[in-house]
């Protein structure tokens, strides 16, 4: 049992791992969401997963760091995500989560994905589902101006039924200030079949954006009905950035 609940977990956490908090923002109004990130930029961000498998509540809190490794002419960019430590508590109980290579994946301008490694095989979710959960983790953003209120729709594959597109919905909400700083904020919705049967997950996410230089502050999310061998499951996430200051003291107060 416990082995099968680290599985799941894995398959639960590569969602956060392969996300990474990638964005662009400008403070002009209207707003240019388009700003190409600088090779070499370090981000970090604490995520934490919550849900119910088979009764018991499961929540994994994971660290991680994203490296923007090259920007290219075009505006795609590559970001190194680095698991740096995972949580998995089930049921009450802790234990330490499997240590994830790092991974890989390339974005266009917008953020939309355009490689990425296959999520490894699991007994109890399908790599196309897992694929399709870091398809729709971030934002996908539009090249013209916005304001307050104004949306915008993307079409995508579906890697869960091929034949079935996917269509993304994101609206600017305008600015919000958080701890005496302003903060870009989209909500981006999507329902996407996952079966033959006609079986649909949806997705829900917030997402602030810095200005400053346009990674993700924080992310709110919910995801409902995705298909797993132990039925239709629900996650609640949130990510926040790690500021450098408190990561110094975490690891200061380190024994």
């Amino acid at each position: 049992m416990m082995k099968r609940n680290r599985v799941m977990s894995g398959a639960l956490f590569a969602f956060a791992l392969l996300a990474g908090p990638m964005a662009h923002a400008d403070d002009e109004k209207p707003v240019s969401l388009i700003v190409p990130p600088k090779a070499g930029r370090v981000t970090r961000a604490k995520t934490i997963i919550k849900s119910n498998l088979n009764g018991a509540d499961l929540l994994i809190t994971q660290t991680r760091k994203d490296t923007v490794k090259a920007v290219k002419e075009n505006g795609d960019f590559i970001v190194e995500i680095t698991d740096e430590g995972t949580t998995i508590n089930f049921g009450g109980t802790d234990q330490e989560g499997p240590a994830m290579p790092p991974q890989t994946i390339t974005r266009d301008k917008v953020n939309k994905i355009k490689e990425m490694k296959t999520p490894d095989a699991n007994p109890y979710m399908a790599p196309e589902v897992s694929q399709l959960m870091v398809e729709l983790a971030t934002a996908i953003l539009t090249d013209k101006p916005v304001k307050a209120k104004d949306t915008w729709q993307t079409e995508l594959d579906n890697p869960a039924v091929k034949a079935k597109k996917i269509t993304v919905k994101d609206t600017y909400l305008g600015p919000e200030k958080i701890d005496g700083k302003d903060y870009w904020k989209i909500k981006q919705t999507a329902e996407a079949i996952v079966d033959t049967d006609g079986s649909k997950m949806t997705y829900e996410i917030t997402q602030w954006i810095d200005p400053a230089d346009g990674s993700i502050f924080k992310i709110d999310g919910t995801l409902k009905d995705i298909p797993t061998t132990s039925g239709p499951l629900t996650m609640q996430i949130t990510s926040t950035a790690i500021k450098a200051a408190d990561k110094s003291k975490a690891e200061t107060a380190k024994p």
